[in-house]
């Protein structure tokens, strides 16, 4: 290297390194545009207001800052940009108020599209609150918010509030934790994104209602006092990709009216279970239940629902439940594999099951927790239905299921045909049914 390229790397070098150093300062990426720098403004929501109509960005510098009114954003195209974890917005209300409000005014006179503004961004901040102050971040009528890159903790309510953000919301790679109701509550909105964050111990996690075309994915979703994901009133949405763990309660809730919900490729972990009532076309792929202390799966009152390719295992405490359905039509559950279902391995319950194809599934040892008390695939009230191709084992010295197959209470026009029994006799597929069909099952 000659002379004069080591003095210009050197020069590179010292002006990254008194770039970042000093933090009050606005980044060079602001240089073009409105761009206010909030230190040199009595507070914050001085700087904000100082923007023109047509917005730009608010520099925070890196400081603590004690809020005890919210700093509001009425305009479209603000961003509130601060200097990483340094800038901390410190909520010092108790009277339930919130740290950052991003939302429309409110005129009763006009529509809300006329409330509506548009692009706004929050990043690159620390939001910290009590238990008795508000929301960290709330948004009414924000179409395309961006919420990226921020520490949102210790709030008295929801870390994220989105309210009727309709177009396009995203929030991505924030670290939203310690917040006493929910980390991020989404009501409203459609095509969704909720990308790489971090939510850990809030009361649920992600809790979204009246939604559609939402998509949740790749988050770390752990140790939450109720459920790690609920959806209400939820329409054509992906959750994948996630790591869902030690949850109080469910690990995934779909309640009410959900319509179109694909999970695939997520691992959910103590508890490990999905509750699915009143649903509608819901698709469940690929997915690991691990270590759960209650159904893995359980679905009450639905329609339209397919389960495969899951794999539902234990840890060292050897903790895995099965799938348990109430009251459903229209079922496939095919390409399973379930390692030790404590309490039976596939349970069709209640007063009325149609039209459920239970297909080329793996269930071993299905009553590992109570000997001779439940079986691998149970039918109650079932008809019309097929029972085909599964590998049902007892792999102990002797045999502890109850049975491999039982059909019970008003069952029939079922088809039980081609199953592997391991460790059965020939009384280890039991049918009631006067017109349902048994043959070519192989028991070993």
């Amino acid at each position: 290297m000659n002379l004069k390229n080591l003095l210009m790397y050197i020069f590179f070098i010292l002006f990254l390194l008194f770039s970042c150093q000093n933090s009050n300062n606005i980044p060079p990426s602001f240089i073009s545009g409105n761009v206010v720098n909030a230190g040199n403004y009595p507070s914050i929501q001085d700087a904000v207001d100082a923007l023109p109509d047509e917005g730009g960005t608010v520099f925070i510098p890196a400081d603590t800052y004690k809020i005890s009114e919210p700093i509001i954003v009425t305009k479209s195209d603000v961003t509130l940009h601060g200097a990483g974890s340094g800038t901390l917005l410190l909520n010092i209300s108790e009277e339930g108020k919130n740290t950052i409000e991003l939302k429309g005014e409110r005129q009763p006179e006009k529509s809300r599209s006329e409330l509506e503004i548009w692009r706004v961004k929050v990043c690159n901040m620390h939001l910290k609150g009590n238990e008795k102050c508000g929301h960290g971040i709330y948004a009414q009528y924000v179409n395309e918010i961006s919420l990226i890159e921020t520490w949102v903790d210790y709030h008295g309510k929801s870390g994220i509030y989105l309210d009727y953000c309709y177009e396009n919301p995203r929030v991505s790679d924030n670290n939203i934790a310690y917040n006493k109701e929910n980390g991020i509550l989404i009501d409203g909105c459609h095509d969704i994104v909720v990308s790489a964050n971090q939510l850990e111990e809030n009361g649920i996690g992600v809790y979204a209602k009246d939604i559609f075309n939402a998509t949740i994915t790749g988050n770390n979703i752990d140790d939450h006092t109720k459920h790690c994901i609920q959806f209400v009133n939820a329409l054509g949405s992906i959750i994948t990709g996630n790591m869902l763990e030690n949850c109080k309660e469910a690990s995934v809730v779909l309640d009410e009216k959900c319509d179109g919900i694909v999970l695939t490729g997520n691992i959910l972990r103590q508890p490990g279970e999905l509750r699915i009532i009143n649903a509608k076309g819901v698709t469940i792929t690929g997915n690991a239940f691990d270590m759960s202390n209650r159904n893995s799966i359980e679905t009450e009152g639905s329609n339209f629902i397919a389960i495969s390719g899951n794999i539902f295992s234990g840890g060292p405490d050897d903790r895995i439940y099965g799938i348990v359905m109430k009251d459903v039509n229209d079922v496939s559950i095919s390409g399973n594999t379930m390692v030790k279902p404590l309490e039976g391995g596939i349970y069709i319950l209640g007063n009325e099951n149609k039209y459920i194809n239970i297909t080329g599934n793996t269930i071993k040892n299905p009553s590992e927790k109570s000997p001779n008390k439940f079986s691998g695939i149970f039918l109650q009230n079932t008809s019309h239905s097929i029972i085909s191709y599964n590998i049902i084992i007892d792999d102990r010295s002797t045999k502890i299921m109850k049975s491999a197959i039982e059909e019970t209470g008003n069952s029939d026009y079922n088809i039980i045909t081609y199953n592997r029994v391991n460790k059965g006799t020939s009384n280890d597929i039991i049918i009631t049914g006067k017109n349902t069909r048994k043959e070519g099952n192989f028991v070993h």
